[in-house]
């Protein structure tokens, strides 16, 4: 028996030892077919068996095969798994493909699950880290323009830091903020602005937005949740969709070993266009010379004379070269020297005085040359945006940590004009002796931004509202003949401004009148997560997000619109929390029916407070604190606190791996709403069918996809909304010192009954990979009503208010999303073309505005031009003046003056929204090289161009050069009493032959700013290189003997250039501006905000 069992022993370990003796050792390097760059944390498995490893930081793996008919699977996030068989070989390198369309592809979804897309039934659109850093661009939210089909980018202006508006699929609000919920390595992340307080609405489109503390170099990925369904489980805040960024610190993504990045990138930018200004005619009005005029109606220049009086009357001498006389001593009335004036800054008080070298003797300003200045590009310089950062990562097999440290400076394109960014970020994970795993982020990032005024800046009052507006109010709109960049602006003694009208220089505002903010930010997250068994998972994720916003508007002594200077303090603090505590379940029923869900709670709390004091009557130009005034005044004092408590569940059964249908439901409870009606339920449903699974298609299919999905989402109201509240007002302090404050009454009656709103939202589409994947098409149709909105209804001045808050309101948002992908060329020697589409087509409806029929938000100061809801049409239409017309829609003139007359009551004149838009993306690799390029192309939508109606209103453009003779506007004579067209005595109306100087076309009621304000409303139609990069990746062998694995450079451009077929000729406007802060509902306004910019610059990436 001994024996026996002696021999059987003897055989099995015989036979274990000549297995084992037939494994052998396979090696080889995994990298990307795209730029040859290794593929670290890339799964390779020996084909229907355990054995396997990862690829370490190089790309390079190990692994024990069987001698014969072995296979190596070969798989990575992102990329066309291969399956390769070994043969006799010992070395196996492969290239893998990328294949971001796949079925099989893993997307983080909502609460950071992470799901198979083939399993959902709604449309998730994500972009990587390469789509986003080196881009040239700061800003994480315009980095992501024109990518992702549904979601539109707004830039606010060309300044360090200015705001970005973003929209996912339309509007889902009549007054409130239409902004996406951002969550950051799964913890909300608040994107607000707080813009305005107790200054003017003009100041609010330079104002930054939160989303601008994240480094786009810092991201590993975004993803968007777009409908209803898949934002379900975030709860209110999702109303507006959900945008999903996972950073390096937060990636869970696998590098094996240590690896040290450099990034560091220069770029430097120019304003994008400048207007084609003419040289021919200068400053005055109907053709004289007047060296106190805004305008540039004048006589021609002395250069001109000549040309124009040939030209024109026939030689005959209509104008001269004297132009000025003197105004004292014994030259007094004569004319200074023909091609002169005198030193427009003369007739300024004292100028003589402090600038006694520009004088002559008596008083008079010495002769000044009248030439053409190039006034704006002299003004502006060439910025520079500096980027640099350091990540350091490393993996075990049971432990992570990453670390990450940039510092980002963005010199404007304006004098003394500046934004910064430092931020630090720490992140880990490890997997305990218990089996628990832990993992966590924490961030800080310090930004701060200065800039001259930035915001609205309109006609009425040449360049701004104040000390509000914007500075290039003015800078665009000077006399050409003045030298702005060569004549002083300050007297020197005392600083006080000087100009050649009662206006700001604008190098005094420069230098004297500043907007600051520095914010400091800090963010993070842990998470204890545990499995129970292998299908049940327990999770718990607790997150803050705390910043201080500390904010100073000043202006100097000595200036126009505020004389004794003041400062403004403007201190903001937030603080959110929130907590999750979610149990996972992963568990098949059957062979064919597979089974995922999650229970989970949800509890958020923000704390949000605000401070302003303003400080008038500055006692120390040295100190930049209201404290350092004579006298001061507490415009807003400020605490708000608000909770969510929510219980959530999410479930998928899937059947055959190729029928997935998944239920989801999120009940909240808001201390925003009335006690009877804080609790609200919402609930998703979603279908997912892999036709492709069930039916046998031509072999040039490879995956095809049905999906639908319908989705309910509340929302509450903002804090303090119930009740009546009494806010304190003005701050005063009596005789002897002490505070006291006036609590002042609302105008708006809050009301105990609230609703919550809510948005339902249908969506089908279909996905289909084609001809080996070389294909990819996503197709999205879907369908939104948001009801019950919360807004102000206009009530009975007798009941002590104007508005009562009331549930009111229904937005209609229907659309098509397309994204396209495609492969046209895939050469054998590595060369590949890779082309991807966004297409957006969407229209927002106001299905009812409330019980007056329509809201008018306002937006430009005016009462009578702004944005305005109205029942029936699209959302936020312009509003504004609209010339009389006749039943033929002829122009109504008056008889007498020859222009046109506007109607007695404003009209909407424009939609601001697009028709559609498209963004192409292309892709050239070849053998390390990589070029790439972004066309955005935005169909339709209307605008009100400030810019355009002041620079027709002051004669700057060249196309107004043509402005000999009288001209006729086209049209009949109308009555301005009955708004009807005057008959002649054979009953028809008479057409119209009142001549007018082109001065009066333009600076009264005709083609400018005087004119109605439908004139300057024009279709902004845009095509625009968004994006242009050439990058190349050093091959390996040539760094070999250098300490870096990979090294890669690339020259970068954005917004390189832009076509506007539809808007003034000559203009050379960037319509991609904000008509005001991000999240207000304004839209379809040019009110002088900072042009854009274009970018050049190279990154450079090198890794340890």
């Amino acid at each position: 028996m001994r024996k026996n069992l002696l021999l059987s022993l003897l055989v099995v370990c015989s036979t274990w030892v000549y297995s084992y003796a037939q494994d052998r050792k396979v090696t080889g390097k995994i990298s990307s077919a795209e730029d040859g760059s290794a593929l670290p944390g890339v799964s390779v498995v020996v084909k229907g068996s355990n054995t396997g490893t990862n690829t370490d930081a190089d790309g390079n793996y190990s692994v024990n095969v069987p001698s014969s008919n072995a296979t190596l699977v070969f798989s990575f996030v992102g990329t066309v798994t291969q399956e390769i068989e070994v043969g006799n070989r010992s070395v196996v390198n492969v290239q893998l493909a990328s294949d971001t369309k796949n079925l099989q592809e893993v997307v983080v979804t909502a609460i950071g699950i992470q799901r198979e897309k083939k399993g959902l039934g709604y449309a998730v659109t994500g972009v990587d880290a390469d789509a986003i850093a080196q881009r040239s661009e700061p800003d994480p939210l315009r980095a992501l323009s024109a990518k992702m089909p549904g979601v539109t980018v707004t830039g606010g202006g060309g300044a360090p830091g200015q705001a970005t508006k973003i929209n996912i699929r339309g509007f889902n609000s009549l007054t409130g903020s239409t902004q996406p919920l951002f969550v950051v390595d799964g913890i909300p992340f608040d994107n607000s602005v707080s813009a305005g307080g107790a200054g003017s609405f003009a100041s609010n489109t330079g104002a930054s937005n939160r989303a601008y503390d994240i480094d786009p170099n810092n991201i590993e990925s975004v993803s968007v949740l777009k409908g209803a369904a898949a934002a379900a489980l975030y709860g209110s805040r999702a109303v507006n969709g959900v945008i999903l960024i996972t950073t390096k610190a937060g990636s869970k993504k696998a590098r094996k070993g240590l690896e040290v990045t450099l990034n560091s990138s220069y770029n430097q930018e120019q304003i994008s266009k400048l207007p084609e200004y003419q040289d021919v005619y200068m400053q005055g009005s109907n053709g004289n010379y007047n060296g106190g005029f805004i305008g540039n109606w004048g006589s021609p220049f002395p250069s001109e004379v000549d040309r124009v009086n040939q030209e024109n009357f026939g030689g005959r001498q209509r104008y001269t070269k004297d132009v000025s006389l003197y105004r004292f001593g014994p030259d007094k009335g004569k004319p200074y020297p023909a091609g002169f004036a005198e030193n427009p800054l003369a007739p300024r008080p004292n100028f003589c005085v402090a600038f006694p070298d520009m004088c002559d003797q008596y008083g008079n300003g010495l002769p000044y040359a009248l030439v053409p200045h190039d006034i704006v590009g002299g003004f502006f310089q060439d910025g520079k945006l500096i980027e640099n950062g350091l990540n350091i990562s490393s993996t075990g097999d049971k432990t992570s940590l990453n670390a990450t440290l940039s510092r980002m400076t963005n010199e404007g394109i304006v004098p003394s004009q500046k934004g910064t960014r430092t931020s630090i970020s720490f992140g880990g994970t490890a997997v305990l002796a218990n089996k628990l795993n832990v993992s966590g982020t924490v961030n800080y990032v310090n930004t701060t931004t200065d800039n001259p005024p930035l915001g609205a800046g309109f006609y009425t009052d040449y360049g701004g509202y104040g000390n509000e507006g914007s500075i290039f109010g003015r800078i665009f709109y000077l006399p050409r003949n003045f030298d702005l960049n060569g004549l002083p602006y300050e007297y020197p003694a005392s600083g006080d401004n000087l100009f050649y009208r009662a206006l700001d220089n604008p190098y005094w505002s420069l230098k004297y009148n500043r907007s600051t903010s520095n914010v400091n930010r800090a963010y993070g997250n842990m998470t204890l997560s545990y499995d129970i068994t292998d299908w049940l998972n327990v999770l718990v994720k607790g997150g803050i997000n705390t910043y201080t916003d500390a904010r100073v508007r000043s202006q100097a002594k000595g200036g126009v619109s505020a004389p004794l200077g003041f400062i403004r303090n403007d201190n903001q603090t937030f603080t959110e929390q929130d907590y999750n505590a979610i149990i996972s379940i992963n568990k098949d029923i059957s062979e064919s029916i597979s089974f995922r869900a999650i229970i989970g709670g949800n509890a958020n709390q923000r704390a949000r407070n605000r401070q302003i004091v303003t400080g008038t009557d500055i006692i120390s130009k040295a100190v930049t604190n209201a404290s350092a005034t004579a006298t001061q005044i507490v415009n807003q004092d400020s605490r708000s606190l608000r909770r969510l408590y929510g219980v959530y569940a999410d479930m998928q059964f899937g059947y055959n791996n190729m029928v997935f249908v998944g239920l989801t439901g999120r009940k909240d409870w808001s201390s925003t709403l009335p006690v009877d009606n804080r609790t609200y339920f919402y609930p998703a449903a979603t279908f997912s069918f892999i036709l492709s699974e069930a039916l046998k298609f031509p072999a040039a299919v490879d995956n095809l996809k049905l999906r639908a999905a319908y989705g309910k989402v509340g929302s509450d109201t903002d804090p303090y909304n119930i009740f009546n509240v009494y806010p304190l007002g003005t701050a005063y302090r009596n005789y002897a010192g002490a505070v006291f404050y006036n609590a002042t009454a609302s105008n708006t009656l809050n009301n105990a009954e609230l609703r919550p709103e809510f948005k339902t939202e249908l969506e089908a589409g279909f996905e289909a990979q084609l001809f080996n994947n070389r294909v990819g098409i996503d197709v999205t149709w879907f369908n939104s009503d948001a009801r019950d909105q919360i807004v102000q209804q206009r009530i009975a001045s007798s009941s002590g208010y104007d508005y009562k808050v009331v549930n009111a309101g229904w937005i209609n948002n229907k659309g098509w999303e397309i994204g396209l992908t495609l492969v046209p060329v895939r050469l054998s020697n590595g060369f590949e073309w890779n082309s991807n589409v966004a297409f957006t087509r969407i229209r927002s409806i106001v299905k009812d505005a409330g019980p007056q029929g329509e809201i008018f938000l306002g937006g430009t100061g005016s009462s009578a031009l702004g944005t305005i809801h109205r029942t029936g049409e699209p959302y936020g239409q312009i509003f504004g003046t609209k010339n009389a017309r006749d039943s033929e829609g002829n122009l109504l003139i008056n008889e007498t003056l020859g222009l046109p007359f506007g109607m007695a009551t404003s009209q909407i004149i424009g939609n601001p929204n697009a028709n559609f838009t498209l963004g192409w993306t292309n892709t050239f690799s070849f053998k390390g090289f990589t070029l790439t390029g972004l066309l955005d192309w935005r169909q339709g939508g209307q605008m009100y161009s400030a810019t355009a109606a002041s620079l027709l209103l002051r004669g700057q453009l060249a196309n107004s050069t043509d402005r000999e003779g009288l001209r006729v506007v086209p049209g009949v004579y109308g009555d301005p009493g009955t708004y009807e067209a005057i008959l002649g005595d054979d009953g028809q109306p008479i057409k119209n032959t009142t001549g007018i100087t082109a001065f009066d076309s333009h600076f009264s009621s005709g083609y400018g700013a005087y004119g109605q304000d439908e004139v300057n409303v024009y279709d902004i139609t845009t095509l625009r290189l968004r994006e242009l990069s050439l990058g190349y990746s050093v091959p390996k062998s040539l760094l070999n003997k250098t300490p870096f694995g990979s090294a890669r450079i690339t020259i970068s451009g954005r917004n390189l250039w832009f076509s506007t077929p539809n808007m003034l000729k000559g203009l050379n406007f960037d319509p991609e501006t904000l008509s005001s802060f991000p999240d207000s509902n304004i839209q379809g306004f040019d009110l002088g905000a900072q042009p854009t910019t274009r970018r050049l610059g190279a990154n450079l990436v090198l890794t340890f």
